[in-house]
């Protein structure tokens, strides 16, 4: 019996030293001289370039309007950026322009959409 206490008492022993507690991440924040010499400055975010979602976007909106036929006679071109659509060009009546609106306003959720149309 002496042998099994003898071995859980090694054991613990080497489970102590093999692990020294955790630092406590809940401790005193470091002098100012610390912290700005042992961590680097935080980096601002890069800015967000959604160029393959624009050309997406642009896309989807040219096969809307080019297969549409309300809109035959109409020439309505989209430009997409990272925050409208503006949508340029002329419609012969005033449903062909409420038409290109209704088309449009589904990337409404992502873009502002931007009416530049003509009635002609």
């Amino acid at each position: 019996m002496p042998s099994v206490s003898l071995f859980f008492l090694a054991a613990a022993i080497a489970l102590i030293t093999a692990h020294p507690p955790a630092q406590d991440q809940h401790s005193a924040p470091p002098s100012p001289n610390q912290s700005s010499q042992s961590q680097p400055a935080p980096q601002p975010p890069a800015p967000q370039d959604h160029t393959e979602a624009n050309r997406r976007i642009h896309d989807s909106i040219g096969d809307l309007l080019s297969s549409d036929p309300v809109l035959s006679g109409s020439d309505v071109d989209a430009t997409v950026d990272d925050h409208n659509i503006t949508l340029t060009g002329s419609v012969t009546s005033y449903p062909q322009h409420q038409r290109v609106l209704q088309l449009v306003a589904q990337y409404g959720r992502w873009r502002n959409i931007v009416d530049k149309i003509a009635l002609k």
